[in-house]
């Protein structure tokens, strides 16, 4: 069985416009909040710009969060598009949290993978 302890780990590339992160376990607000703040600090130069960007999630290992965990994504998921998040890739491990996830992030073009590779290769790709 997998470990439900919650983490997560944030990248950006500013050249490319994208913010890549993966995140395990089963969260509390307190890790939400700082999920959030780390977030908003790596995509914080690039919606500064007003540059489009893409993020890729990657949420292997990652549990069907609680309903106030979900709204704070919910949240997140509105405001990175008024920030220029212009599409999504999720990468999953479970029908489960694919389905939270494409519900989260409606109103966003997102698309849902099974491995990185596909992801990376439908996020970049131009349109």
């Amino acid at each position: 069985m997998e470990s439900l302890a919650p983490t997560f780990k944030i990248s950006a590339d500013q050249d490319i416009g994208e913010v890549q992160f993966a995140c395990t376990g089963l969260w509390d607000m307190d890790t939400m909040v700082e999920f959030q703040r780390e977030l908003v600090a790596a995509s914080k130069p690039m919606f500064e710009r007003g540059q489009k960007m893409r993020s890729l999630a990657d949420l292997r290992g990652f549990s069907a969060q609680t309903k106030e965990v979900s709204d704070a994504i919910r949240i997140v998921v509105v405001e990175a598009i008024k920030l220029g998040t212009e599409r999504t890739a999720i990468i999953v491990d479970s029908t489960l949290v694919g389905m939270q996830y494409r519900r989260l992030n409606e109103g966003l073009p997102l698309e849902i993978f099974d491995n990185r590779m596909d992801a990376i290769a439908w996020l970049r790709a131009k349109d």
